[in-house]
């Protein structure tokens, strides 16, 4: 197990100790033991120090930088806010030798000194290069199937460039592939890299804070999400909080905020209690409800269709093209057909048109490279339409037709006559009807 010393900031121990629990318990699942370092103060916060005092802000990370490196340790922060001081200064240190022998004149008074070569981690950075998607995925008991989850990454999970370096600071998409390794699907929306506010709100600016979390907030709820996904405590504080106070205004349910190792908590198996989850603000009983409900469909789905394929047919799109019904419907997209299902909207396909819309001529099939084609997947709907009886009626009597005469038409003997045809004999419907009829063989 690798050993990494953790810095947990200031807003986490000390206001959300629940967000402490969930990472304690997930890290050694992942193979990191955290080791808490004795001597740490506030990173500092950048806003309320460096622009006070320049030379109090350096001296302070300076000082938690020479801390660790004394350790020997990588260190991991939860913090957004801890991680870019570190990463910024760091990078001032290793630019300007100036700066650092002048921090370290300063830092022997306390016997220290800093090398500028710590080794510093952000939780969701490690996740994403060290440990990866694939990995996480594959730990991952109960995946967040069909549930509708927005990513928030905030200001200083990935700025400033290039001090921060490991995805894009104005198109990111790292953080979303984590959570799609956790089985959620990832909305998109608008203000996704708009700041949630939160710093106005510590500047004594509430008013306009909140006005930055409404604007947010009505973006998610117009692309009806389960819940968001952040990564900083801050962010955490804006978007549960101070969404709580909003929603006693409003009067509505909200939306429910997750840290990223309380989703990852949940999908190990660890139950809600353990975790705190209770001592949110906006509560997260919605969305476990929905989840449970979304696991009971997904074990359903799992016994009608291979969802390994379904995924691998869904990403792949090539068949949209290539559907004579899609090319001549532009609203049928059968990859957004195999999504839904994915999605955990099984009843809500079979009551509707889609599975009718294949015509089963296999072209899907024989132009697919992994010969999966989707036009098995839309037989088994059709199937399990009739089942739940949401068959159209057409086909509903087309079969009990079929059932009553062994055709699908009796037709008029007019036209054979005429041309001189002989009489049609006898069908096999009464033969059809004993096999029919008897019970089935238990394999």
């Amino acid at each position: 197990m690798r050993r990494m010393a953790v810095f947990w900031g200031c807003t986490i121990p000390l206001r959300f100790p629940f967000l402490e629990q969930s990472t304690r318990l997930v890290l050694p699942a992942l193979g990191i033991e955290p080791v808490d370092v004795p001597g740490f103060t506030c990173c500092p916060e950048p806003t309320l120090v460096k622009s006070v005092d320049e030379d109090v802000f350096y001296l302070t990370a300076a000082r938690n930088l020479a801390v660790v490196e004394q350790t020997g340790l990588p260190l991991l922060t939860p913090c957004n806010g801890c991680y870019s001081t570190f990463k910024s200064v760091l990078a001032d240190l290793t630019r300007d030798w100036r700066l650092r022998r002048a921090l370290n004149l300063r830092l022997s008074a306390a016997g220290l000194e800093v090398r500028g070569d710590a080794d510093v981690w952000h939780l969701v950075e490690w996740l994403s290069e060290d440990l990866g998607p694939v990995a996480l995925g594959k730990r991952i008991s109960k995946p967040f199937w069909g549930m509708r989850l927005a990513v928030h990454y905030g200001c200083h999970l990935l700025r400033p460039s290039p001090a921060v370096r490991w995805d894009s600071p104005t198109a990111p998409s790292k953080f979303e592939q984590l959570v799609r390794a956790l089985g959620g699907t990832v909305v998109d929306y608008e203000t996704k890299m708009q700041c949630c506010g939160n710093a106005l709100d510590r500047m004594g600016d509430r008013s306009a804070s909140l006005d930055l979390l409404r604007s947010k907030l009505a973006d998610l709820a117009a692309q009806a999400v389960d819940a968001l996904v952040v990564s900083c405590p801050s962010c955490f504080l804006q978007f549960d909080l101070n969404q709580a106070t909003i929603l006693r205004e409003a009067m509505n349910a909200g939306i429910p905020v997750m840290y990223i190792t309380e989703l990852i908590a949940l999908g190990f198996g660890l139950e809600p209690r353990t975790l705190g989850l209770g001592m949110h603000r906006v509560s997260v009983e919605p969305f476990l409800h929905k989840w449970e409900s979304k696991l009971s469909q997904r074990a359903a789905l799992s016994e009608y269709f291979d969802l390994g394929s379904l995924q691998v047919c869904a990403a792949c799109r090539a068949c949209d093209s290539d559907c004579p019904v899609a090319r001549a419907r532009p609203d049928f997209v059968p990859s957004r057909v195999l999504a839904s299902l994915l999605s955990g909207d099984l009843d809500e396909i079979l009551a509707g048109p889609e599975p009718w819309h294949c015509l089963d001529c296999m072209t899907c099939l024989e132009r697919c490279h992994s010969r999966l084609g989707m036009a098995k997947v839309f037989e088994k709907l059709r199937r399990l339409a009739h089942e739940r009886q949401t068959a159209p009626a057409v086909v509903r009597s087309s079969f009990e037709n079929f059932l009553s005469t062994g055709t699908l038409g009796a037709g008029r003997t007019t036209a054979r006559l005429k041309l001189g045809l002989p009489e049609l004999p006898p069908n096999g419907l009464d033969s059809l009807r004993r096999i029919l009829t008897q019970e089935k063989e238990r394999p």
